[in-house]
C-alpha cells in the first residue's frame, strides 16, 4: 500500500506536472467507487504518434483502450500526453535523454503520495508509439506487466536490465508502419529476461477465438519455462497497423491475474 492510502483522492480530470522544468500533462481517471483504504491497480495507457491523452482517455467505457469499462472501477487509469516528436507537431514518446521515463517516474511518485496504490500492481499498455513506450517501461522495470500493441524498442529505447516483467504483445502480420519483426525483437527481450525457453504452446483459452473473422488467421502462443508469475504471450493477427481488436477485456484479464 502506498503512502496515499487514507487520503481523499484527486478528481478525475487533466493535470499538469513539472518534470525537470518541463510542463507535462496527463488525464487521470479515478474509480467512481474509490475507497481510500483499498490499494488499487494503476494502469498507464500511452497514445500513438499523432494521438493525444484526450484521444486515448476517450469517452465512456471505450476509453483507455477499452479498460475504462472492462476494469469496472477496480483500477486507476492514466492517459499521459507526449511531446512533439523530431521537431514536428505530432506528439509521441521519443524519450530523448530519458525524458518520458522521468515523466513516468514523476507521476508514480505523485500518485503514490496522493492515492491508495498497490505498488506491486502497476501496468502499462499502448498502441504504436504507445506500444514502443510500453516496451521501454518494461525494459526499465517500472511495471509489473506490459501489453504493447504494434510496438518495438527502436525509438523509445530499451534499458538493459534483469528485472522480469510479465508480457503480452500484439502485432498485425502485415503492419506497414511498425514491421512485425521489430515487435518480435521486443518480445524476445522479455522472453530472455523472464527465463523462458524458445518453446511455445497455444494460448488457452486463446484470444484469437474472440476476435472478428476478418482478423483470421490469428495465432496466440505462450512461451514455456518462464519464471513463475512472469509469463510471455505473443499474438499475431491478420491486420495492418491497428490496435489489438477487443483489447479492453483481453488487457484486463491479463493484468488481473497479477
Amino acid at each position: 500500500m502506498s503512502a496515499g492510502c487514507g487520503k481523499a483522492p484527486p478528481a478525475s480530470m487533466r493535470y499538469t506536472i513539472d518534470v525537470g522544468g518541463t510542463s507535462r500533462e496527463y488525464i487521470l481517471s479515478v474509480p467512481s467507487t474509490y475507497d481510500q483504504n483499498h490499494p488499487y491497480k494503476l494502469i498507464f495507457a500511452w497514445h500513438p504518434l499523432g494521438g493525444s491523452a484526450s484521444q486515448t482517455a476517450g469517452t465512456g467505457n471505450s476509453g483507455y483502450y477499452g479498460l475504462k469499462g472492462s476494469s469496472n472501477n477496480e483500477a486507476i487509469l492514466v492517459s499521459p500526453e507526449g511531446l512533439p516528436f523530431n521537431g514536428g507537431t505530432s506528439l509521441g514518446w521519443g524519450n530523448t535523454g530519458g525524458a518520458d521515463i522521468n515523466f513516468l517516474k514523476a507521476m508514480l511518485d505523485k500518485f503514490k503520495s496522493e492515492m491508495c496504490i498497490d505498488e506491486g500492481r502497476i501496468f502499462s499498455t499502448g498502441f504504436s508509439f504507445g506500444g514502443m513506450f510500453s516496451n521501454a517501461v518494461g525494459c526499465a522495470g517500472l511495471a509489473r506487466a506490459v501489453a504493447p500493441a504494434a510496438g518495438n524498442t527502436q525509438v523509445s529505447g530499451c534499458t538493459n536490465g534483469t528485472t522480469p516483467v510479465a508480457y503480452m504483445g500484439f502485432h498485425g502480420t502485415h503492419d506497414s508502419v511498425v514491421d512485425i519483426s521489430g515487435g518480435q525483437k521486443a518480445r524476445d527481450v522479455f522472453v530472455k529476461r523472464n527465463g523462458c525457453s524458445a518453446d511455445t504452446t497455444p494460448m488457452t483459452p486463446t484470444w484469437c477465438d474472440g476476435i472478428e473473422a476478418k482478423y483470421q488467421p490469428c495465432t496466440c502462443v505462450t512461451y514455456s519455462g518462464c519464471m513463475a508469475g512472469y509469463p510471455v504471450t505473443w499474438c499475431e493477427y491478420n491486420a495492418d497497423h491497428q490496435p489489438a481488436p477487443n483489447s479492453g477485456p483481453t488487457l484486463w484479464t491479463f493484468f488481473s491475474q497479477f
